[in-house]
């Protein structure tokens, strides 16, 4: 983990008034994280939200028995930690680097300040906390009544973002798409296999491209396939 010189402004703040930005780059720090590298970790006491620079950061909780489920990955732009600056309580999930990423880190207490100094932040908060529980209510929804194939098809729809060539890549492994949809591994590869067969996506080792988005979302999997 490393800080460097800072820039006039963070992804995650494109939209706040200039000084709001500038003000925040005063107080935030930035660090650099290797795959797997942890961020927090679940039921840590809270000290600060992370927003994502760049890479990918997976939130996600482990039960007792080690297993991990995925609530959500977040990418430039997005944070990893608000309902830590609500209720002071410790982590609910933990945060990890899906691979190599950077994120800029804000202390509660400078948060605090911060929103006295520029109200805005607040609403600034509010819309991202929506974002993630509208995310949470849908993935619940998904869980409950969709397919197995479905919810998989729906974790590639989410989560593919253009790279540098504007192809649309998903940049999860098999393990981490199934952690996410909610079903085994030897699923995702079963439906990762049929869409390739489609001509739908292109697969490597850690990563997959979406040839045809329409046809994506338009395979409906077995029902009976969990």
């Amino acid at each position: 983990m490393r800080t460097i010189s800072k820039p006039d402004h963070v992804t995650a703040f494109a939209n706040l008034p200039h000084q709001a930005s500038a003000d925040l780059m005063e107080v935030m720090s930035f660090h650099a994280y290797r795959k797997g590298q942890n961020l927090f970790y679940q039921g840590q006491e809270p000290q600060a939200v992370w927003f994502v620079e760049s890479g990918q950061v997976k939130w996600f909780k482990v039960s007792e028995d080690g297993r991990e489920q995925i609530l959500q990955v977040a990418g430039p732009g997005e944070a990893v930690g608000l309902v830590a600056l609500l209720d002071r309580k410790p982590y609910v999930a933990a945060a990890k680097a899906v691979g190599a990423s950077t994120a800029w880190s804000l202390t509660i207490s400078d948060f605090e300040r911060m929103v006295i100094r520029h109200p805005e932040l607040a609403l600034f908060v509010m819309r991202q906390l929506g974002d993630g529980v509208r995310w949470l209510i849908e993935h619940v929804h998904s869980m409950q009544h969709r397919s197995a194939h479905d919810r998989v098809t729906a974790v590639l729809l989410h989560r593919a973002e253009p790279d540098e060539d504007g192809k649309r890549i998903v940049r999860l492994t098999h393990q981490e798409i199934a952690q996410i949809a909610g079903v085994a591994r030897e699923t995702v590869s079963r439906v990762l296999s049929d869409l390739q067969r489609r001509g739908a996506v292109a697969l490597t080792r850690s990563q997959v491209q979406l040839l045809d988005v329409e046809e994506v979302r338009g395979v409906r999997g077995d029902p009976e396939v969990h």
